[in-house]
């Protein structure tokens, strides 16, 4: 048979004592000031670990998706040459062979063209044996179709940088839609002593629609988002351009 010691009362008192005067040395480790500390910087490493890991993996993705995506092909390059120098039918200033040609995509009720268009005019007379300048239709205004059919028209018959001019420089009736407009671009036509009936039929019959269409679609394949924009040498420049600078760039690549 076993025998158990039992303590007596003054020994439990003690030992109570005992336990009250040592509560901080018995407590454990976790909850002691260094254990707290252990703890917490273990949790500082591991979020940091964390971290690092998952920006290491989001790179990693990157650098191969990076791999995958799709290179420009001599296709493509020549799609973006052909859709900048157009089908040949645009009107041009200058030699066909100059060594810089600026295509601009335009839009004769664009404020922002009419600004920058006495400027490409003084450069196209200035330059006129050494810079092609080509206009491009990108109509993006109510009454665009109309006058870009209007300077078509006219240029039939040999004056489409008159109309041109007239537009941007001049009277250009860039608020004025349907009847108006057309009444005001007959009387425009009328000053410029074009043969009437010859270019009210032209008009009338919107006889340069598809021409224009595929200056809009070239435009929409190169992702112009406004115009003016310019290619020069088939680099593209959006927005009015300063006639200055666009001087410098001219006599740079001259040289």
């Amino acid at each position: 048979m076993r025998h158990f010691s039992i303590m007596s009362l003054n020994e439990r008192l003690k030992y109570a004592e005992m336990k009250a005067r040592n509560s901080k040395a018995l407590r454990p480790w976790y909850k002691k000031w260094w254990g707290i500390l252990i703890i917490t910087l273990a949790v500082i490493v591991f979020l940091f670990l964390a971290v690092a890991s998952a920006y290491v993996a989001n790179q990693v993705k990157n650098i191969i998706a990076g791999e995958y995506i799709e290179q420009p092909t001599e296709q493509d390059f020549q799609d973006y040459i052909k859709a900048v120098a157009g089908d040949g039918t645009n009107f041009y200033t200058g030699p066909s062979d100059a060594k810089v040609t600026i295509v601009e995509f335009a839009d004769f009720s664009c404020p922002f063209c009419r600004e920058s268009a006495a400027g490409l005019r003084n450069i196209a007379e200035e330059y006129k044996n050494e810079v092609k300048v080509v206009y491009r239709d990108y109509p993006l205004h109510d009454n665009s179709i109309d006058l870009a059919l209007a300077a078509r028209c006219a240029g039939e018959q040999e004056k489409f940088w008159e109309m041109h001019d007239q537009f941007y420089l001049y009277k250009a009736p860039t608020e004025a839609t349907g009847a108006e407009l057309r009444s005001l671009i007959l009387g425009l036509a009328e000053e410029m002593k074009l043969d009437g009936s010859r270019f009210i039929k032209c008009f009338d019959d919107r006889r340069y629609i598809t021409q224009i269409k595929k200056d809009y679609d070239d435009g929409e394949l190169l992702q112009i988002d406004g115009t003016p924009t310019w290619f020069v040498n088939n680099y593209s420049i959006t927005g009015s351009f300063p006639e200055e600078r666009l001087r410098e760039l001219i006599d740079g690549l001259l040289q």
